[in-house]
């Protein structure tokens, strides 16, 4: 990277580097653990005092000041940002997963900056600067430091793009040659797949911990591959649909193959709960509540047998629109989730306006608790916090007997993770569910291999 010369940090500002360390920084991050993802965000403020701060005067300085105030509170402890221009801030997300938590840091950011600056000025009156920001992501897809010097180009195109874009970010990830390769041998396929129903739901238990039962299971999608094949993950099946307008075929697929396996259940006298997971894609089909309500009249079971899973992200796209596709639901009976919650830039504004029923603690903390201090008391908030709203808690990546009894002594409701099962096809699904509670009825094992 290549910026201008940037001015000392003020004390209150330790997450602030000098421009030109910024990328230092990723890479050091890099090297100490070499799979980790890291992403960047080039974030034009639109300072509506541009002019002043090209002056340089004081008081426009102020504004800035103001500004890395609202980025300090918004970032996790190890991202670091940049002031590269008088109206352009870099960030460097020092764990960014997937392309959803850029979009996310993006959205939290937004948010922070949404409020009008106003300081006081040298001769006591207040300023005023009004920002009106957009958001360039680059996420970083592949290991190797290497590719992080080419995040800076991604992110200054993707904010250019982002300055015309309905929510003022766009996020861009940076692919390899290969992988772009893959994708499109796999497109054709996949629309295969979905025409020839080769895609299926696996299941796997959610359980309650006190009383301990399994009354729900999280439906997830696997598409089996010939002997021999390499296997395709679920993730790159939904991204490949989102690409090419497959997105909301797959997700009526997946509501649809729900209901029919819970057709098949309550045949047998059982009646587990599925939760279905949705592409922030799908928040804009203003046709997908009514095709719930159709769907559940189909199958003939009400719309209560589903809860729908949607990540912060996604909820961040679109507030308004999602507000209203949310209470559709709502209002047809099904219930909702906020999955992955507790990511770094979880807003509790969420919790307050949209009609949730659960929140997904995320499987990051969940997997060290025996260990971490730190993940303990992170977890113990989080579930605090679900239950100030009236929430249901349940935690993922449960994956041992001890995260599972310090789950339970914080009082998480639910949990989920291969320490129970992994995802299994409906009719295993179910039979280890008949076993599970029988057992538990009984005061025998807590857990039980996957079928």
């Amino acid at each position: 990277m290549t910026f201008p010369a940037d001015r000392p940090d003020p004390p209150r500002h330790p997450r602030r580097l000098p421009a030109a360390e910024l990328e230092r920084h990723a890479l050091g991050v890099l090297r100490k653990e070499p799979s980790r993802r890291v992403g960047l965000l080039a974030v034009g403020l639109g300072r509506s005092d541009r002019v002043r701060a090209l002056a340089q005067r004081t008081d426009a300085l102020k504004v800035l000041g103001e500004v890395c105030d609202r980025f300090e509170s918004a970032l996790r402890p190890m991202d670091r940002y940049a002031v590269v221009a008088v109206d352009e801030i870099w960030v460097m997300l020092a764990d960014a997963p997937n392309e959803a938590i850029v979009r996310l840091a993006a959205a939290s950011l937004r948010d922070r900056l949404s409020e009008p600056v106003r300081v006081p000025g040298d001769r006591g009156e207040t300023l005023h600067a009004r920002l009106e920001p957009s958001f360039g992501g680059a996420w970083m897809d592949q290991e190797g430091a290497a590719a992080a010097v080419l995040l800076t180009v991604v992110a200054s195109r993707a904010l250019l793009d982002a300055r015309s874009a309905e929510d003022r970010i766009v996020v861009a990830a940076l692919s390899t040659d290969q992988e772009r390769q893959v994708r499109a041998q796999l497109q054709p396929r996949i629309r295969r797949a979905l025409e020839s129903n080769e895609l299926q739901l696996w299941y796997q238990p959610q359980v309650q911990l006190s009383p301990r039962s399994c009354a729900s299971f999280e439906a997830l999608l696997r598409w089996p591959q010939p002997a021999g094949a390499p296997p395709v993950s679920p993730a790159l099946v939904v991204s490949i649909c989102e690409e090419i307008g497959l997105i909301n075929e797959l997700t009526r697929f997946n509501v649809n193959t729900a209901l029919r396996h819970q057709m098949g259940w309550q045949l047998r006298g059982e009646a587990p709960r599925v939760s279905v997971n949705l592409s922030a894609l799908t928040l804009s089909d203003t046709n997908f509540p009514s095709f719930v309500a159709q769907a559940c009249e189909t199958w003939g079971l009400p719309p209560s047998q589903l809860l729908f899973e949607l990540t912060e992200s996604a909820i961040a796209r679109h507030e308004t629109a999602t507000i209203e596709f949310m209470n559709q639901l709502r209002a047809l009976g099904s219930a909702l989730a906020i999955d992955d919650f507790g990511t770094g830039y979880s807003s509790f504004a969420y919790l307050r306006r949209f009609p949730i029923n659960e929140l997904k603690i995320d499987q990051a903390f969940v997997r060290h608790l025996a260990t971490d201090a730190a993940d303990r008391q992170i977890v113990k908030v989080l579930v605090e916090i679900a239950h100030t709203f009236g929430l249901v808690a349940l935690a993922e990546g449960a994956e041992d007997a001890g995260a599972v009894q310090i789950l339970a002594e914080i009082g998480c409701d639910a949990v989920q993770g291969w320490y129970f099962a992994k995802a299994m096809p409906a009719d295993q699904a179910l039979a280890w569910r008949e076993r599970f509670n029988a057992q538990q009825v009984a005061g025998t094992a807590a857990a039980l291999p996957t079928a």
